[in-house]
């Protein structure tokens, strides 16, 4: 089994302080998919149409959900063979902010919530 970088976040539920790398097979997923979110189309080289440019589409007006969520799933199945095995789900809610509209997204695996990210 390959073994991956272990990314969790401090203030994520069921963080390991002490923890470096993962063989579980969702914490790879888990590590892929933020990958996808937090990376700019370009940023990786030799994949210059991964990542979802999440900070570049906040700014653009009639934000469509439809889009990203639509680029996700195919970054999704190109990047991440091993997802095959799950029911991955990807849900955006838009809030519109005092200044501008606040987006959140979460990440469901089999029906649970494993990842949330608030965009603004």
């Amino acid at each position: 089994m390959l073994r991956e970088i272990y990314c969790r976040n401090a203030s994520e539920p069921g963080y390991q302080p002490n923890q470096y790398d993962t063989d579980h097979p969702l914490e790879a997923i888990l590590t892929k998919i933020r990958m996808i979110l937090f990376t700019r189309k370009g940023e990786v080289a030799g994949h210059y149409d991964l990542g979802l440019n999440l900070e570049d589409s906040l700014f653009e007006f009639n934000l469509d959900s439809y889009r990203i969520t639509d680029d996700f799933y195919a970054m999704l199945f190109k990047y991440v063979p091993d997802v095959a095995n799950y029911k991955v789900d990807f849900k955006i809610t838009f809030v519109p902010g005092t200044i501008r509209d606040i987006a959140y997204i979460d990440i469901y695996i089999d029906g649970t919530k494993y990842l949330g990210v608030m965009a603004k």
